[in-house]
Parts: C-alpha cells; sequence; structure tokens
C-alpha cells in the first residue's frame, strides 16, 4: 500500500538530475523525497495529514553545499573576535583593537581576525605596534589566515626571544638584531598555538549556532569545515559540533576536517583521527577529512610557486610545509584509514608537488582527493587532475579584479601569472568534478548565489575593467551543479544528497526568482525564500 506524504511541494524545481531536470512537485516521506514529477503525479500521495504548499514565480533547488568553509572559525571571529576586515590602515586597526579590549575585560589573551598582511609590506606588522593597547597578550590573524600577529606580552608570555629556533614550515620574522617584530607566518605559530582559535566549548557552540543560522538564510544546507582541530589538542570544536548534534540543534550536514602538521608524526595523526570519527560520530556531524596546508598564500609571500616570485632578486619562490615522503605517506594513510584527503594549494608548484604524491600514493577517483583554492594552476596540471580523478574545489567569490588584492598579487607575481589566476572553464571542460567554497570567513559573507555569479561572470557587475581571465567564464548550469550535486559528491554522499531525486535527502533551497533565465548580473538579486533540511523547513526569509 503506497504510504502518504508529509509533505507536498509545487513550483518550479530545478533538479540536478539529468534524468528528470525540471518538475513541478515533489513529495517528502521521513524526510526524503518519495516522488518527483509532475502535479498530477503528486496527489495519489495526498493523505489526510498531508500539508500541501506551492510556490510561484521562482526556482526551487537542491540544497547548497559550500566545500570548504572554516564556519567555527568564521563563528568565532563574529562573536569572540576583534574584527579587522574592514580596516584600511594601522590607525583604524588599533581604533578597533582598543574599543575591543576596552569591551571584554574579562578575557585574558585578545584575539583578533582580518587584517591584510601585504598591507605591511615584505616583513610584516610589528608589536610596537600596538603594544601600548594593553598589557594583555594580543594575537591576531590575518584575513587569509596565514600569517599572526603578536604583541611584546604574547611573546613574553610564551617565552618567543632571539634564541627561538626557526622551523621548517614556517617564518619568524626577525630585526636586524635576531629579535622576532611580532609577526609570524605559517607554522610558526607552533609557539603560540594557546592563544589561537582557544574557546571553551560552550563558547564554540554559541558561535557555531550563530554562523549556522546565517549560513540556513543562505540556502546552505551542507558544508566541509576543513579545520575542526585548530584548538590544537583541546578537542573543543568537535565537542561543540557533537554536543550540538546530539541535542539536535545541529542542522547543517557538517563535514569535518582534521588538519594534521608535519612537526606532529602526521600518519600516527590521521590514526588519531580515526579514533576520534568514532568518537563524534552522530546524525548531522562527520570527521570524514584530512586536511592539509601545503603552502601558504601569495600575499604573504609563501604559496609555492613553479617560478620564482616577480620581486625576488634570489629565486625564491615560496615554500612548501611538506616534504614528498611524507605527504605520500599521509596521503597513503587517509586512504587506508577510509578518510578523504583535502589539500590546500595555493601556487603552481604546490599544485605539481600533490598531484605528484598523489600519483605516488596511487590514488583513485573513489577516494576524492581534492586540491582546493587553485589560484595559480600549470594547464598540464589540469590533465594530470583529470586522469587521477581529482576534485577541483575553486573559490569563485576571488573571481574578479578589485582594487586591493590585484594589484597586490601583480606586485609578487607579475601581470602575466595575476591575469590567468583562477582557472575554472577549463576544468569543466576536462571532465573534473568542479566544486565551490567560500573559504569562509576570508569571504565574509559565504553566499552561493555570488559564487555562481562571479563564476559566470567573473567580473564585478557594470564594471568590465575588473574581467579577470574571460576565457574561463562557466554557465549558471554548470555552477548550480558544482554547488548542489559535485559538493555532495566530493563529500561521497551523492547517492543521498545533492539533487531532487526519488529516494534522496529532502534537501531544498527556494528562491524568489529563476536564477537560469535571467541576466548573469542579476542572479544576486535572488533572494532564498526558505531553506529545507531532512523534509524540515530551517529557515524562512
Amino acid at each position: 500500500m503506497k504510504k502518504f506524504a508529509n509533505k507536498i511541494i509545487y513550483g518550479d524545481f530545478y533538479t540536478v538530475d539529468e534524468k528528470n531536470p525540471k518538475v513541478q512537485a515533489v513529495a517528502i516521506q521521513d524526510g526524503k523525497f518519495v516522488y518527483v514529477g509532475d502535479a498530477a503525479g503528486a496527489k495519489v500521495f495526498v493523505g489526510a495529514d498531508t500539508k500541501e504548499e506551492s510556490f510561484e514565480g521562482g526556482l526551487i533547488l537542491p540544497g547548497f553545499v559550500d566545500g570548504h568553509a572554516h564556519g567555527n572559525l568564521g563563528g568565532s571571529k563574529m562573536l569572540l573576535m576583534c574584527k579587522l576586515n574592514d580596516c584600511k590602515n594601522l590607525d583604524e586597526i588599533r581604533d578597533k583593537l582598543k574599543k575591543f579590549i576596552a569591551a571584554h575585560p574579562e578575557m585574558d589573551c585578545i584575539q583578533g581576525m582580518g587584517w591584510n598582511d601585504a598591507d605591511f609590506g615584505v616583513n610584516g606588522p610589528t608589536a610596537a605596534m600596538i603594544d601600548d593597547l594593553t598589557d594583555k597578550p594580543v594575537s591576531m590573524i590575518d584575513y587569509g589566515h596565514h600569517s599572526y600577529w603578536l604583541n611584546s606580552a604574547a611573546m613574553k608570555r610564551k617565552n618567543i626571544t632571539k634564541d627561538t629556533p626557526d622551523v621548517a614550515d614556517g617564518v619568524i620574522v626577525r630585526d636586524t638584531d635576531g629579535n622576532p617584530t611580532g609577526c609570524f607566518r605559517e607554522g610558526a605559530k607552533i609557539y603560540f598555538e594557546d592563544f589561537v582559535y582557544h574557546f571553551s566549548v560552550e563558547q564554540y557552540k554559541k558561535a557555531i549556532l550563530s554562523y549556522q543560522d546565517s549560513f540556513l538564510a543562505l540556502g546552505l544546507t551542507a558544508i566541509f569545515d576543513p579545520m575542526v582541530n585548530l584548538d590544537y589538542g583541546w578537542e573543543n570544536v568537535m565537542k561543540a559540533y557533537h554536543q550540538l548534534d546530539v541535542e539536535g540543534k545541529l542542522k547543517l550536514r557538517m563535514h569535518g576536517g582534521y588538519q594534521v602538521f608535519v612537526d606532529k608524526n602526521p600518519v600516527a595523526d590521521v590514526e588519531h583521527a580515526a579514533t576520534l570519527r568514532e568518537k563524534f560520530k552522530g546524525n548531522r556531524f562527520a570527521l570524514d577529512h584530512i586536511k592539509i596546508l601545503l603552502d601558504g598564500v601569495i600575499e604573504s609571500r609563501t604559496a609555492y610557486l613553479n617560478e620564482p616570485y616577480s620581486d625576488s632578486n634570489d629565486g625564491y619562490r615560496g615554500m612548501l610545509r611538506f616534504d614528498m615522503d611524507s605527504l605520500t605517506a599521509i596521503v597513503k594513510k587517509s586512504n587506508e584509514q577510509n578518510f578523504t584527503i583535502h589539500i590546500h594549494t595555493i601556487g603552481d608548484g604546490a599544485i605539481n608537488f600533490a598531484l605528484t604524491a598523489f600519483e605516488k600514493a596511487q590514488i583513485t577517483p573513489a577516494q576524492r582527493a581534492a586540491l582546493t583554492h587553485l589560484q595559480i594552476v600549470n594547464p598540464a596540471d589540469i590533465d594530470r587532475m583529470a586522469k587521477l580523478g581529482v576534485v577541483a574545489v575553486t573559490n569563485p567569490y576571488w573571481f574578479g579584479k578589485d582594487d586591493s588584492a590585484y594589484p597586490q598579487t601583480v606586485s609578487f607575481v607579475g601581470e602575466e601569472r595575476a591575469e590567468h589566476q583562477y582557472p575554472m572553464k577549463s576544468f569543466f571542460d576536462k571532465g573534473i568534478v568542479v566544486t565551490q567554497g567560500s573559504d569562509y570567513p576570508v569571504t565574509q559573507v559565504p553566499n552561493p548565489l555570488e559564487s555562481i555569479q562571479f563564476a559566470v561572470m567573473r567580473q564585478l557587475p557594470g564594471k568590465p575593467e575588473t574581467l579577470l581571465y574571460g576565457t574561463e567564464r562557466v554557465t549558471v548550469e554548470q555552477m548550480i551543479k558544482a554547488t548542489t550535486l559535485n559538493g555532495a559528491y566530493q563529500f561521497k554522499c551523492e547517492d543521498t544528497l545533492g539533487s531532487i531525486a526519488v529516494g534522496k535527502q529532502a534537501d531544498l533551497a527556494v528562491l524568489d526568482s529563476d536564477i537560469t533565465a535571467c541576466a548573469s548580473e542579476k542572479i544576486t538579486d535572488a533572494k532564498v525564500m526558505r531553506t529545507m533540511i531532512g523534509g524540515e523547513w530551517v529557515y524562512t526569509r
């Protein structure tokens, strides 16, 4: 006997199912689609307790997926850290920091985020610039999360001095006498880890719920949080996600990445992550990825390039944070433990290096190994990615020339490389599975519609001078797939999520207009009216 549905929804659906791309109705029972088709066919699922809803004039899509968003970090920034992204100079940073310190007398260590490393030149900011503001330790992360700015109180508390040794995978910026200036990059944070992202479980829970609300309002239903162990051994982030999951308060489908570090026996850490995966296993939170930061970022000249930086006189190409043997061993162990490997690769040198490690580890497409960011890419490596079945986790929010980042990139890598940043169409053309990630809170508002529009236009609306690598534009339909079904594929969940099909979880984003039929510059005019996860409405505009 046919089961009646809990819900039947009528409207214009774009299903991202090639066999059944456009329908007018779905029936939902126990959180899953039991019918997808025309309106007349849905009527047989109507029972006494069935709720019927109709949406006119818009478009209903599968729930959006963000393939790389630091949710707990962004939430922590919004609630617990001094926000510096909008500061244009040192005076504005000092003013915001001073006000934050005054507003939070309870904090033993002041944390901030969002300053721009490139604004301070090659040597970065110094402790002396902020020492007069407080006697408490101050630790501030740049907007790209690769450089750190400490005051003298913080360095004194952690006993960081002239005699503190350098690290292989990071930089301690020093003055001419060898004294640390207060600027640290990449792995140098090992000396002050408990001054970075160190909050209680309850604080993290509040931060997660805060960012969750904003994500649901953007139609997001599943995300990958790449570094859920950024509290360095305290496990408070994972405890917070797990507790919210058990309490039924975690609505988003959360996939977590456990970051491993070269100086901490990373192969053993993969095995440790496997025990944590079972410890924190739940309904909506899964620790199922291993995350590696292979290189840095161009702004701090730590991205690893095939050719030297343009402003280098000594052939400097950036830095790799792992050697080949270590990286290959991590990839092999991750595959053995059934983790998906997710590697940060900004420079073409890092991409080449990662692909060689994948080849040595003999990965297969089924393992969903992913490279993310992919800023400067050698076309030959796109062919290698296709052959290996590597997922390309792109960041379309950055596809354009703005007044700040683009000129800085030109100064570091030259116009030729800067002009050909962030390929996109080339990945699709080679049959690579392309997903999108906001890298929130680097992108402050992780709006998937903005991601779609930037990938389609590669410029700001009405500003043709901001066009970046125009031959790499893609279609709206390609980007909808990248933000839905392909994202589910990245998580090994394409059989249960990512499209509107019978048997799949009922995750939906209801838009007030049809982004497949409007001019490209109008895509972000669309508004998310409702968001559904597992058959339950979790957001209404």
